[in-house]
């Protein structure tokens, strides 16, 4: 089943253990490969984006690509 990137704009971002980190405002692909290059994620209000491992611009966070396990109805992270 093929996914498009409009399709899943607005998901929730889950980290490893299942909790929600934010949600999906956009989403780069390797157009060489087809692969994930980055997500921009509007962190959770709750979370405060300076705490986490990625480079964050107030409370957007960019995702390396290498860190998404799989999609679904939501983002899982591998971190």
């Amino acid at each position: 089943m093929a996914i498009f990137g409009r399709e899943i704009l607005g998901n929730a971002v889950v980290d490893r253990t299942g909790a929600v980190m934010g949600s999906l405002v956009d989403i780069s692909f390797d157009l060489n490969t087809g692969l994930i290059s980055e997500l921009l994620v509007e962190v959770d209000a709750s979370l405060d984006a300076s705490a986490l491992p990625f480079d964050h611009a107030g409370s957007t966070v960019k995702i390396p690509g290498t860190a998404v396990a799989r999609i679904a109805e939501s983002i899982h992270l591998s971190v």
